[in-house]
């Protein structure tokens, strides 16, 4: 005797099922691609993390460098504002 012929509920179930499968196997692919992505992108921050530690680094070099170099003017600066207004307010005081 051969096999009786598929009814709807089987069917249906049958077509449920592939769905289902269907579903697990994006899911997987989906968690799988996330996984790839996601590595990807912490090792982008670790080789970001190493530039942009030089950089700075070399930031910091050439800053301390320059401000050492304007420092002395800004100290001559503030004597000749500090005599300026002395001598402002030592000659107003007397008007």
């Amino acid at each position: 005797m051969g096999r009786k012929p598929e009814g709807n509920a089987e069917k249906m179930f049958k077509k449920f099922g592939k769905n289902v499968d269907s579903v697990f196997s994006d899911i997987k692919e989906s968690k799988d691609y996330a996984a790839l992505n996601i590595d990807k992108r912490v090792s982008e921050l670790h080789r970001n993390k190493e530039s942009i530690g030089s950089h700075m680094t070399d930031f910091s070099k050439n800053a301390k460098s320059q401000w050492q170099e304007a420092k002395p003017n800004f100290e001559r600066a503030g004597q000749e504002l500090k005599k300026a207004l002395n001598t402002f307010f030592t000659n107003r005081a007397y008007h």
